[in-house]
């Protein structure tokens, strides 16, 4: 699938999340916003009192595959890491375990959501996240308006571009948290 390129070609692919009134269409959320869980992960919610453990994070249905695949990738590249650091003679459920753990060393696995009908931070239209196309990353640690604290590795914003998925470290406020299915919005 082609990442689309303006809000109207957001709008063509992944349709309007909100009515006239500018409220949310339940019907299209119904109909579109499903509930993403990759193989393998335990995903967290990165609240202010921790992490809290998650069944998966909510996103447009058309991107269930894309994310599936991204998040398949950043599982196999810690993995890799992780035999070479112990060894070929380990278990499966060895590496499952040691893939989440350190997964989860790097922050990985925190997320601040996915969907959310709400508009796009200090201003006035909707956000690509109440579209389904956006996720936060490890907030806490990777703010919103500060270029230069960024702790996901380079890699990692690889990974997601190579499946058509753009970040928000170059954004004219920096959001190094944030991956969207789209740009020039």
């Amino acid at each position: 699938m082609q990442t689309p390129n303006g809000r109207s070609a957001v709008e063509q692919l992944f349709g309007h999340p909100a009515l006239a009134n500018g409220h949310l269409n339940h019907a299209w959320e119904a109909a579109n916003i499903v509930l993403a869980r990759p193989a393998g992960w335990h995903l967290y919610y990165q609240d202010d009192n921790g992490p809290v453990p998650m069944s998966g994070i909510r996103i447009h249905r058309l991107l269930l595959d894309s994310f599936q695949e991204a998040m398949t990738d950043i599982w196999n590249r810690v993995r890799v890491e992780v035999k070479e650091a112990e060894g070929y003679d380990k278990t499966t459920q060895f590496y499952d375990d040691a893939t989440r753990a350190r997964l989860h060393e790097l922050r990985l696995d925190l997320t601040g959501g996915g969907y959310n009908f709400r508009p796009v931070t200090g201003g006035s239209g909707l956000s690509m996240h109440a579209y389904g196309i956006a996720i936060d990353w490890d907030p806490a640690h990777n703010p919103r308006g500060h270029s230069g604290k960024v702790t996901l590795p380079g890699w990692w914003f690889d990974i997601w571009k190579a499946h058509g998925w753009h970040d928000g470290r170059h954004f004219p406020t920096p959001d190094p948290m944030h991956v969207q299915f789209a740009t020039g919005v």
